[in-house]
């Protein structure tokens, strides 16, 4: 099978040129009725089905519809590229030529169910354009856990112009972009708003930009530590990054607290009270299981960074006094663990010196983290670990082995390292039934990290005996179905053999 990519796929082109084939073979155009020879040498009269035929194969297709799949996937690929990159002439010039993409300008194309509306809150010329061919500006996402508006999203400069265009201010909105005397209009409309769940199923306290703004939602009766849908995450929580100041706030006026809140803050204080209530606080990380405040899929994941310990937060914003009353607080274990992940040497060297016994008493989920390592693209933190005895073969999310969470990153030097240790090259997940190779294949596509070598991760792992005949998962796909929406990547997998 072919493929179609380039800047702009040509469907229409594609039946003129056989519709065109057609009308001269009938006209007698010998070079015409010897192209049709070769796909129907023995048909009596010829139809156009018989000419799309012939324009598909000499694409590389074995049929018309085949050809007609991958020109629709195209055009759809370069229309979705046209909103996200802010291409509005572009864009115009696709809606302008594709009956077919204007029935798509209020289709829940993007991830999260994000409409074409949604994708181009951050480019007004794009906005204007899907408004002419007859967007929505205020259909929302189609999202299950809350869908998200355009004001949702956009740049808070870009608002004003966004109203002025028909869009309608809500109370998450409102917080969102900090206009109090907007939000305070809403409320007073409407007092039940302040409790109401919008995207993610956030209330309008999760967007608050300044404390300001939480204030006046608390003393209307906001819910100070109610969790948003997706994320199962409090207001306190999803500030906690980058509106440090709404965090403060909110702890002040009685919030939940965790023990990453003080070693993003710097709270010396409210550290030591959380170990004091709870010491094993100081085990927790994000994206990890065994501490309650912090979801596994809590919003931590996003704002902060997958797999930080609290001692590592209080590090990256410069808060040592709290890194220090916290390392002294841990167990040997967290401390070694704190050590391998952030690649320091001499602490954990230090650590399994003073207790040789602590790689012996490590848990499976202890192991695990050398598979974190790998997905966070922790090169030196995996060097460290396997060097020091973690398990190479340990396994991270859906079950996936260190090998599989390096080839979906695309990180070859993480896959080096483990082929040089042996590792298993067709180890299958127990979720999806699929091998390294074909998280390599699938992550081309679906998660396309900035810098991640899909093709140079593909190529190594086939040198090293990974099975590119294989099945890509349990359903039976291909590694070349694995790979979809990558021709690039297909066409590195046809060389090594896919088929």
């Amino acid at each position: 099978m072919s493929t179609v990519s380039g800047s702009s796929p040509h469907l229409q082109q594609q039946r003129k040129i056989a519709k065109d084939l057609l009308k001269a073979a009938r006209a007698g155009d010998a070079d015409a009725l010897a192209q049709l020879r070769k796909v129907r040498p023995h048909a009596g009269e010829y139809k156009l089905a018989d000419a799309q035929l012939v324009v598909a194969r000499q694409a590389d297709f074995e049929s018309w519809p085949k050809l007609v799949k991958a020109l629709e996937a195209a055009e759809m690929r370069v229309f979705r590229e046209a909103i996200t990159s802010g291409d509005a002439s572009a864009l115009k010039r696709l809606l302008t030529g594709s009956a077919r993409l204007r029935k798509k300008v209020n289709a829940p194309l993007f991830v999260f169910g994000g409409r074409p509306i949604n994708q181009a809150a951050k480019h007004l010329a794009v906005v204007d354009v899907l408004l002419e061919f007859g967007a929505d500006i205020n259909l929302r996402s189609r999202w299950e856990a809350g869908p998200f508006g355009v004001l949702d999203g956009c740049p808070p400069e870009l608002a004003r112009s966004l109203l002025s265009r028909g869009a309608t201010l809500t109370a998450h909105a409102a917080a969102r972009l900090g206009w109090l005397e907007e939000l305070r209009a809403i409320v007073n409309v409407n007092p039940e708003v302040v409790d109401e769940k919008g995207g993610d199923g956030q209330r309008p306290l999760h967007f608050a930009k300044t404390p300001e703004i939480a204030d006046f939602l608390l003393d209307h009766g906001a819910r100070i530590d109610a969790k948003c849908v997706d994320h199962q995450s409090t207001a306190a929580q999803y500030a906690l990054s980058d509106r440090a100041a709404v965090t403060v706030r909110l702890l002040q006026r009685g919030a939940a607290p965790d023990i990453f809140m003080p070693a993003r803050l710097g709270d010396l204080a409210l550290a030591r009270r959380l170990i004091d209530q709870d010491a094993n606080c100081l085990a927790a990380r994000t994206h990890r299981r065994g501490y309650e405040p912090v979801p596994v899929m809590g919003i931590y994941n996003w704002v902060l960074g997958f797999h930080l310990s609290p001692h590592e937060v209080a590090l990256r914003y410069g808060h040592r006094d709290v890194y220090e009353t916290l390392l002294r607080s841990s167990s040997p274990k967290v401390r070694l663990l704190d050590a391998v992940m952030r690649h320091d040497e001499p602490m954990a060297r230090a650590a399994l010196r003073d207790d040789s016994s602590l790689l012996l008493a490590m848990t499976r989920d202890d192991h695990a983290l050398l598979a974190c390592a790998a997905q966070d693209n922790r090169i030196e933190a995996v060097a460290l670990m396997l060097e020091l005895g973690f398990d190479p073969m340990a396994r991270g999310i859906d079950g996936g082995t260190v090998l599989h969470m390096a080839a979906w990153e695309g990180n070859t030097q993480i896959i080096q390292i483990l082929l040089q240790r042996g590792v298993e090259v067709n180890d299958l997940d127990p979720t999806h039934g699929s091998s390294p190779l074909s998280w390599a294949a699938y992550g081309s596509v679906n998660r396309r990290r900035d810098g991640g070598d899909y093709a140079g991760a593909i190529e190594r792992l086939v040198q090293a005996g990974a099975n590119i005949k294989a099945p890509g998962n349990k359903s039976g796909a291909s590694m070349l179905d694995m790979a979809d929406g990558n021709p690039q990547i297909q066409e590195v997998l046809r060389r090594l053999g896919a088929n």
